[in-house]
């Protein structure tokens, strides 16, 4: 699953997932539904981030955290596909690509080369 499928993952992705990992029966997993009512507890939940997010390729744990027992399958894919979302920008950022596609450099690596300050000499 890539950043893009997590991205795209909708109450029913999410549903699969969590019956696929957990057992939960399919007739349960309804949008409105609560990790709560689905027997999920913040243990259960913190598990579900963590593959999310190697499913995902991303960093996506630390945007995750808004989701508790009291989330709904519907909130939590619509939470799910934000940080997703955001964290393929944060990664764009990080490898120096715009959201344009423009390529550039990291902090410090211009290409420009600056001489060293003279011992003494002030700077404006």
């Amino acid at each position: 699953m890539t950043v893009q499928a997590v991205q795209e993952m909708d109450e029913a992705a999410l549903a699969d997932l969590v019956h696929e990992f957990f057992g939960v029966p399919r007739d349960l997993l309804k949008p409105t539904a609560t990790f709560d009512d689905l027997g999920l507890d913040s243990l259960a939940l913190m598990e579900l981030m963590v593959v999310l997010e190697e499913r995902s390729g991303g960093e996506l744990l630390e945007r995750l955290m808004d989701l508790s027992p009291a989330s709904t399958l519907r909130a939590a894919a619509q939470v799910v596909q934000d940080a997703a979302g955001a964290g393929s920008e944060t990664a764009a950022v990080s490898a120096g690509v715009t959201s344009h596609g423009d390529h550039t450099p990291p902090y410090g690596r211009t290409g420009v080369s600056v001489p060293p300050q003279e011992k003494g000499a002030v700077t404006p």
